[in-house]
């Protein structure tokens, strides 16, 4: 008699089924509870809204660009900056490096930013060891500048937002501008070799056209971002 009614004191154990039942009960009323019963569905931003552009300003845009006239002008850009560069060695990252005392090296590659900062060193002191051949513009309609325009050193870069190693190269560049204190300018130009490059490249032209430098700049820092994530067209991301 004792024992019995010490089973009946004792509080019955839950069940891991009906545990997970109960769970499942408060988890659903708590959605309704913060929700007010509806489904909350949160929606991604596009990179462009991101940066203040919005979806629709950003398809009006593309849809109105020549982009026939401005592959032309990449076109007659790079040829002109690589001229002294047999076709079969030219990729991206390809760099300038120019000095305000008209001396000029290049830079093939995602270079490291230590030897990046020691060509520009000789690029000031009139020590380069293999001076740049080419016949770069070093002023183009439309440039996007960053940093110091003005800036002894300017550095031309023609890259890819598709190109892994440009986004390296990338990283590099911004971080040696920063640390330069006004001392080098870089320039974005565009080269767009790989899929999704061209895509990418009239985006990055809309948002600096609607949103100015700033954003072209926040822009492409999230371009770069894109490359590991293939599993949705592209055009759905800009």
């Amino acid at each position: 008699m004792e024992n019995e009614e010490i089973k009946k004191e004792q509080p019955q154990k839950i069940t891991t089924p009906v545990a997970i039942v109960i769970a499942g009960f408060l988890v659903m009323i708590g959605i309704l509870l913060t929700s007010g019963g509806g489904t909350k569905v949160v929606k991604e931003k596009t990179l462009s809204e991101q940066v203040g552009v919005s979806k629709e300003k950003l398809s009006t845009c593309l849809e109105g660009i020549d982009k026939e006239a401005l592959g032309a002008k990449i076109e007659a850009s790079v040829k002109s900056a690589m001229s002294a560069v047999p076709a079969d060695q030219r990729g991206t990252p390809y760099s300038i490096i120019i000095g305000n005392n008209g001396i000029k090296t290049e830079i093939r590659g995602a270079d490291s930013e230590e030897n990046v900062k020691k060509l520009i060193a000789d690029v000031l002191a009139g020590t380069v060891s293999q001076k740049y051949e080419g016949e770069v513009v070093e002023n183009e309609e439309g440039d996007h500048i960053y940093g110091n325009p003005n800036a002894p050193i300017k550095i031309i870069e023609y890259s890819d937002f598709e190109c892994p190693y440009c986004k390296i190269f990338h990283a590099t560049m911004k971080k040696i501008v920063i640390e330069s204190d006004g001392n080098v300018s870089w320039v974005y130009r565009h080269w767009p070799l790989h899929q999704n490059s061209f895509e990418k490249t009239a985006a990055a032209e809309c948002v600096a056209q609607i949103k100015g430098n700033e954003a072209y700049w926040e822009y492409s820092d999230l371009l770069f971002g894109l490359l590991k994530t293939a599993a949705d067209p592209v055009t759905n991301q800009l």
